[in-house]
């Protein structure tokens, strides 16, 4: 994958986090870290992580679809852990919509509601995007007070918690001299072996993980799903900054009768809508000169192989 045989796949990969996270050798790491953000208590984490979601076969990594969504029981609690690579409008908005789909489908026929499972989103961020500090928790809470609900009866609200990887990235280069637990965050970003190597000699649970990155990273099945990431996210931004552009236009047009906030708004919503389809055949015929595979093309734009042809032919 790379010329330099010192660098590795990081965990910033959605496939190499959930790949990593799920090896039954690693689940010491995956029991600190949740732990940590948490602080439910580790032997409590340790005797009743149960998976709810299998881990993937190394045949399967390369299907579309097949890398499942990372989803922990721990008894009265559902955890699901995200890694956002990079921070885009919506992103957050996608996160919540899956959360709710998690808490709906805890909902069973019949069940009653003081049975339900807490869920858990753990969000790990690879930008900087409220403050300084490394976990920030979000609850249920009154405006006017500050009151958590879930403090006050029982409940079982969404927690969310943004982990700020950034700054842990930020502290180490400033040579901070690191907790474990830091260091435990710090890896998922480290793409050097020899500096993963340094950071966790002595620690078992974090020598695990640097063992499975560096056969990851080995893996041409994973160095293929790795470009198709990258290749996709470039995809994915031109379309946004395209589809932002326009509406940005036309929300100013249509702010002179509207009032130009409003206009904006509004056109950037229509823009991102209708950008996408009007720039669809520009961006196809980008893809196709860039050599990028039929098959991404066709995940990222789902347009079929026909429609695609016919585009290159024009």
């Amino acid at each position: 994958m790379n010329k330099n045989n010192d660098r590795v796949i990081t965990m910033a990969s959605d496939t190499v986090f959930k790949s990593v996270l799920q090896d039954r050798n690693c689940e010491d790491y995956l029991v600190d870290i949740i732990s940590g953000i948490t602080k439910i208590e580790r032997s409590f984490v340790k005797q009743n992580l149960v998976f709810k979601n299998s881990e993937l076969s190394k045949e399967e990594l390369e299907e579309k679809g097949k890398v499942t969504d990372l989803l922990i029981e721990l008894r009265d609690n559902i955890i699901n852990l995200e890694m956002n690579k990079k921070y885009y409008d919506g992103l957050f908005d996608k996160n919540d919509r899956y959360v709710d789909k998690v808490k709906e489908g805890l909902v069973t026929k019949g069940e009653k509601y003081g049975k339900q499972k807490k869920v858990i989103q753990i969000n790990f961020d690879n930008f900087e995007l409220f403050d300084e500090r490394i976990i920030i928790k979000f609850k249920m809470m009154d405006v006017e007070k500050g009151l958590i609900r879930s403090d006050y009866l029982f409940t079982t609200d969404i927690e969310i918690y943004h982990i700020n990887l950034k700054r842990v990235r930020d502290m180490y280069y400033n040579k901070s001299n690191l907790s474990k637990f830091e260091r435990e965050l710090l890896i998922m970003t480290i793409d050097s072996m020899d500096e993963l190597t340094k950071l966790t000699k002595g620690y078992k649970e974090m020598e695990s993980v640097v063992k499975k990155i560096s056969k990851l990273t080995k893996e041409e099945e994973m160095q293929g799903i790795y470009i198709k990431e990258e290749q996709e996210e470039f995809i994915r931004q031109k379309i946004r900054e395209y589809a932002a552009a326009k509406g940005y236009e036309e929300g100013v047009q249509n702010g002179v009768k509207q009032g130009i906030k409003q206009g904006i708004e509004q056109g950037v919503e229509k823009g991102i809508e209708e950008g996408m389809l009007a720039k669809q055949s520009e961006i196809v015929k980008n893809m196709l000169l860039r050599g990028i595979d039929i098959k991404v093309i066709k995940d990222v734009t789902r347009m079929s192989e026909e429609e695609i042809m016919k585009i290159d032919k024009e």
